[in-house]
């Protein structure tokens, strides 16, 4: 499972990606704000919506989404 972790949580792990967004992937912000999210959610689902992966959050706005979200006790526990 690829993941996308919400930078608001810390995490020590073995190594990460740089998922970086170029200036035409910003179409894609318009689909991620149809939710409702402020800057920073939609940027991070439109990174999740790009590379297909599984938003990690504490933010329950995610929640509106299509894409949803996992909590770290879900990882842990699930």
């Amino acid at each position: 499972m690829r993941l996308l972790l919400d930078p608001n949580i810390f995490l020590e792990a073995g190594g990460y990606h740089h998922c970086p967004l170029s200036p035409g992937n910003g179409r894609r912000y318009p689909s991620a704000q149809r939710f409702g999210l402020d800057f920073d959610d939609a940027y991070q689902y439109a990174v999740a919506e790009r590379y297909g992966l599984t938003i990690i959050s504490f933010d329950g706005d995610f929640d509106r989404t299509a894409r949803g979200r996992k909590t770290p006790e879900d990882l842990i526990f699930g």
